[in-house]
């Protein structure tokens, strides 16, 4: 419990992370609602690209930390691996919680969006909910990375999931190619989690079905990686 407060109280300290997960999602929706005119369309998906980022960011400490010998360190404490990979993960979770909460905020205050309590309260919890496989992709990006590569593939795969995942333009808009891409995207079956919510006809056991399966596999390749690399 003390490795977790520890961990959390670093991430919420780095330069930038509130300025990513909470300021760019919220901008991003304010921006959008003003283009296109529909804050409640939107809003599922802004809300998931806070916690995409929320995610992904786990990666540059754990880079930090390997080429500073920590995780080494780490393996002469009682801490176990499965100790290390569960905080990293569980702090991922804990700082994508923020985002949808934010962006639920702003579409309420903001662009006058009605939803009752309990649709608030499922759009924001589904969406954290669903964080899990982002922040494990964090942790693997962060295993196989190196200083000098971390951030230009963490930003990359920030852009790339959120672009073929439909975020920032629906994806029935696009070329078709495009969208065949971005139905295998985790972060579309992660906005199809808030759309579900808002939006009617939308399949949230399908949607939950494929994160919980790419959770798996990237739990599997980080679990792999981490006995690889000791």
């Amino acid at each position: 419990m003390r490795y977790l407060v520890l961990e959390l109280r670093r991430a919420l300290r780095r330069p930038g992370t509130l300025l990513f997960v909470v300021g760019f999602p919220g901008a991003f929706y304010l921006l959008e609602s003003v283009i296109f005119g529909n804050g409640i369309d939107i809003l599922p998906a802004m809300a998931a690209w806070g916690v995409l980022l929320a995610g992904l960011l786990v990666a540059p400490p754990i880079v930090a930390e390997r080429a500073a010998g920590w995780q080494r360190q780490l393996r002469l404490t009682p801490l176990s691996g499965a100790g290390y990979l569960r905080g990293k993960a569980t702090v991922g979770l804990l700082v994508a919680l923020p985002p949808p909460i934010v962006v639920a905020l702003l579409a309420h205050f903001t662009q006058d969006v009605r939803l009752d309590a309990s649709q608030w309260v499922a759009l924001v919890g589904l969406t954290w909910l669903g964080a899990l496989p982002f922040a494990l992709l964090g942790i693997l990006i962060g295993q196989l990375s190196t200083p000098e590569s971390v951030q230009q593939v963490t930003i990359v795969g920030m852009l790339a999931l959120a672009i073929f995942g439909g975020m920032f333009m629906p994806l029935d808009t696009l070329p078709n190619w495009f969208g065949q891409v971005g139905y295998a995207m985790p972060s579309y079956w992660l906005t199809e989690l808030g759309r579900w919510v808002v939006l009617p006809d939308r399949e949230i056991m399908l949607a939950g079905g494929i994160l919980l399966g790419w959770a798996l596999a990237l739990g599997a390749a980080v679990t792999w990686r981490f006995r690889r690399d000791s």
